[in-house]
């Protein structure tokens, strides 16, 4: 009898989810397998889609020692895989392909069977505390045997071209021998309601992380900018979390133009107005997982994920051109004020500042008040 499940309305649901939270998870459904009540003939599968080696690595010690007590493990990645644990079977991706984007986790053994499938969104939570924790996911789980085998199944599939012909017997084994267990309703319903206890607590999870984030940023105010009120340089340093980490992100420069020229005749309070406006207009004008930084004296960061060269130009354009309409308050309403910008794409810390100058350069030497992609060679 093929596994089924009894409220079909939950199979699809989809829902953002943070990457703390599904290292949650993952360890959860990782704790379950291992204390799942079948007998030790049972074949048994674990598959791991990480995005990026280096968070197998994290994970590496746990999954040599299920391969080492029989189950089939299958991971994957970009990035090399040389040096892996004996009995782990890896796919290495190009950061290209569309399979490095995904977060997996699917374990099997006999009659239970439980999986994650996670995609990433490109995109920051607003509010949490660091790049890594804010990384936004489009996620969906399960404890239903019957939705997990069909994940397993489809992730069988994607791999299938890059693993060898025994490995793909054996995951198919594995498989086929879960679905031959016949489902009671007990099983079915546990599966549902644990499901839906998950997707509860993960709502709660983001809710109290907002919250947590609210007072913690409330209570730090040596990260923000007294002037315009963004964050600075020293939550950039504690947000970022160190070098050599993943970013995927589009960096943004933003200089004032001719701020000293402006303070020079006219008074730093109108400098203060223009400095205001210009980050008023940023705030208004980016998206909610867009992090902007008072970088210091007429500078501006912006991190802002999930732009490639053509847009990250468009989107660096438009915030130059809102700039430009914009004004500041009165008495100094009648100041013009405009920003010159360099782009950057992002992939890993730390943050390309050279390329940023560069761009900038090329902005401020076209005539200011305009956008410059500076696009790295492949």
């Amino acid at each position: 009898m093929e596994a089924t499940v009894t409220d079909p309305s939950m199979i699809g649901l989809t829902v953002p989810a943070t990457k703390r939270s599904l290292l949650t998870l993952s360890h959860a459904m990782e704790r379950a397998f291992d204390i799942a009540d079948q007998p030790a003939s049972s074949p048994a599968l674990v598959l791991g889609l990480f995005q990026r080696r280096e968070y197998f690595d994290v994970e590496a010690a746990r999954y040599a020692a299920m391969a080492a007590a029989g189950t089939c493990v299958v991971v994957g990645f970009a990035g090399s895989t040389q040096g892996l644990p004996p009995g782990v079977h890896a796919v290495a991706f190009t950061e290209e392909d569309p399979r490095s984007r995904k977060w997996v986790l699917i374990a099997i053994k006999g009659a239970y069977a439980s999986s994650l499938v996670a995609t990433d969104a490109r995109d920051l939570a607003p509010g949490e505390l660091s790049l890594e924790s804010a990384r936004l996911f489009e996620a969906r789980w399960t404890f239903q045997r019957g939705q997990a085998l069909a994940d397993a199944q489809d992730q069988m599939e994607s791999l299938a071209r890059d693993l060898p012909a025994a490995v793909r017997s054996t995951m198919a084994m594995v498989i086929r021998e879960s679905r031959s267990h016949p489902v009671s309703a007990v099983e079915a319903g546990l599966g549902a309601a644990i499901d839906h206890v998950l997707t509860s607590l993960d709502a709660s999870h983001h809710k109290s992380n907002r919250l947590k984030a609210a007072l913690e940023s409330v209570q730090a105010q040596s990260e923000r900018d007294a002037l315009t009120g963004l964050h600075n340089r020293h939550f950039l340093e504690r947000f970022l979390g160190g070098s050599d980490r993943p970013a995927d992100l589009v960096t943004m420069l933003v200089d004032v133009d001719d701020l000293k020229k402006v303070n020079d005749t006219h008074g730093h309070a109108a400098g203060d107005a223009v400095l205001t406006v210009v980050a008023d207009t940023l705030r208004l004008n980016t998206r909610p997982g867009d992090v902007i930084i008072r970088w210091g004296g007429d500078e501006f960061l912006l991190l802002v994920p999930d732009l490639g060269h053509a847009d990250g130009l468009g989107y660096a354009s438009r915030l130059a051109d809102a700039v430009r309409a914009a004004r500041p308050a009165p008495p100094w309403d009648g100041l013009p004020v405009s920003v010159s910008i360099g782009a950057c794409p992002t992939r890993r810390t730390p943050l390309p500042l050279d390329q940023l100058d560069q761009a900038l350069w090329k902005s401020k030497k076209s005539g200011k008040g305009r956008a410059t992609f500076f696009a790295l060679e492949s």
